[in-house]
């Protein structure tokens, strides 16, 4: 059960009106047996008020009146843009009530009597029974106004596949010159590899005799590729080999330069740690647990400091009028800002196990801290490092890293963070509630987002254990989303958890990019135009 953060900001705590007398879809309420989130409910916030209690007739207008409607969306098929769309009382489809070929990936259906259909649809030009999507649950309710969105399914086609093995950790960049977004990849067998973002083409690979990775905690501590651009304006891509890191060519692969360093590269991040407009590199090293600051041009060491204790996830960079550095977190307990030259600006204890690197979000233009442990999310003030609240997850922890966005447009960050029983909760930083959580996200690391169906909010992305990915919906977390693997059942060959990137397509919608759940390769999926609409973190 994950229960709503207590007294992270001053005032009183009111529910997202998007819940007020709300009633979720059959597509999204919880299965039997899930418990909800402990909402404490407040007597003017979650209740409507006299409006509802009101028994005047203007005021109340009668359910027949109004005919009940609901917008069906669904991901079409890059090219087509006639679909034959189909309700039944049966999940067979052996009565069929509607029945007809549209125009677009939307339907408004109307003119049937309230009640629980089932929907499919079929490409126009395909409309066997094999073609059609799988059926999905909706319902139609005498609800003056109301329209409600159904669940969008993403076919097996489009898109493009790689087959570059499992893959641990994965990073949009530019590489080369032009507007495509690439992709720069982490394998279990130890290889770095790069490739193109519109087609899948390998670009280049690296291996320096790297250790193959081969147990879930070695690939907890593995090194994600750092892209780094320097004042020159040129770029690279910094790999953890043995006995160091390496910069590589972000166009070709070719080496750079290289550093020795004492231990084994786990995490870094590039940034610039003294304001001089060019990135310096960052590598926290275990087994010695050592604090690295390298040039990031020539890899030459400007910092070593010695770490009491192993960090969770990679450094987090900070910087404000007074302090520029990095934030850590440890897994005994304890968040640390280090500065360039290694030194610690500030530090707090918590007595709970940091499981994820730190995470800076916005309340408008107050900046906090949040960060995920053994037994919930923690939020901290920057860069005093005072804790300000937590929201518990009674016998959860939360897993992988955070993410967060602006998922409504207001101005504030909301924080998405995945559990170690698969639920994904999504968080203000309005109020400090949980807003909603779902489940199914059993091997996913962590989220991304995209507004996939269409509706102006975010919605929240995972992996989904047998689909390739899930999308709930930013409004209310019902699922909008499920993009499946196609053909024969999936035998999972790796146990690491899998991670999805958005990035921007040369189409001018989105492009999906991650593991697939048989853990072969890379797979991309085509997203909607107007998809990708702001950063995440």
């Amino acid at each position: 059960m994950i229960h709503n953060l207590q007294k992270l900001f001053a005032g009183t705590f009111l529910l997202s009106a998007l819940f007020v007398g709300a009633t979720p879809s059959a597509s999204a309420q919880k299965k039997p047996g899930q418990k909800k989130p402990n909402v404490q409910k407040k007597a003017d916030a979650t209740k409507p008020q006299a409006a509802e209690k009101a028994t005047d007739a203007q005021q109340k207008p009668k359910a027949q009146e109004v005919a009940p409607s609901i917008l069906v969306r669904w991901q079409g098929k890059p090219g087509v843009n006639r679909y034959r769309l189909q309700l039944a009382t049966d999940e067979k489809f052996e009565d069929i009530v509607y029945d007809q070929a549209v125009e677009g990936q939307q339907h408004l259906v109307k003119g049937l009597p309230s009640g629980n259909y089932f929907w499919r649809v079929a490409a126009a030009a395909a409309e066997t029974s094999a073609a059609y999507t799988r059926p999905e649950r909706i319902s139609l309710t005498d609800t003056s106004g109301k329209v409600e969105v159904a669940n969008v399914v993403m076919s097996a086609e489009g898109g493009w596949r790689t087959a570059t093995g499992e893959v641990m950790r994965l990073v949009p960049a530019q590489l080369r010159a032009g507007a495509v977004v690439d992709f720069v990849g982490l394998g279990t067998d130890g290889r770095v590899f790069a490739v193109d973002g519109a087609s899948g083409i390998s670009l280049w690979t690296a291996r320096f005799s790297p250790t193959p990775i081969n147990t879930a905690s070695e690939a907890k501590a593995s090194f994600a590729p750092l892209v780094v651009k320097t004042q020159q304006g040129a770029t690279s891509v910094v790999i953890a080999t043995q006995g160091g890191v390496r910069a590589l060519n972000a166009e070709t692969g070719r080496e750079l330069w290289r550093a020795t360093l004492e231990g084994r590269a786990a995490n870094g991040v590039a940034t610039d740690m003294d304001g001089d407009g060019s990135a310096e590199v960052v590598v926290i090293t275990e087994d010695p647990g050592m604090f690295y600051v390298l040039n990031g041009s020539s890899g030459r060491a400007l910092a070593n400091q010695k770490l009491d204790g192993e960090t969770s996830g990679m450094p987090f960079p900070f910087a404000d009028a007074n302090t520029r550095g990095v934030l850590l977190g440890f897994k005994k307990g304890r968040v640390e800002l280090r500065k360039a030259d290694g030194s610690i600006a500030g530090e707090v204890k918590i007595d709970s196990e940091v499981t994820t690197a730190p995470l800076i979000v916005m309340r408008g233009a107050m900046p906090f801290l949040v960060v995920g442990t053994d037994n919930g999310l923690w939020a901290m003030s920057v860069p005093e490092l005072k804790v300000l609240g937590v929201i518990k997850a009674e016998d959860d922890a939360v897993r992988g890293a955070l993410a967060s966005a602006d998922v409504d447009g207001d101005g504030s960050t909301e924080i998405v963070m995945v559990t170690k029983r698969g639920r994904v909760a999504l968080v203000t930083t309005t109020d400090g509630n949980v807003r909603w959580y779902s489940e199914g996200a059993t091997d996913a690391a962590s989220a991304t987002f995209a507004d996939v169906n269409g509706d102006g909010v975010l919605d929240v992305i995972v992996p989904g254990g047998n689909s390739f990915a899930l999308g709930f919906s930013g409004r209310d977390g019902s699922l909008v989303m499920r993009v499946e693997e196609g053909g024969r059942p999936i035998e999972q060959k790796g146990s690491a958890l899998r991670s999805l990137v958005v990035a921007p397509s040369l189409s001018g919608g989105g492009v999906l990019v991650g593991g697939d759940p048989a853990r072969m390769g890379l797979r991309a999926v085509e997203l909607p135009k107007g998809s990708v609409k702001t950063a995440s973190k």
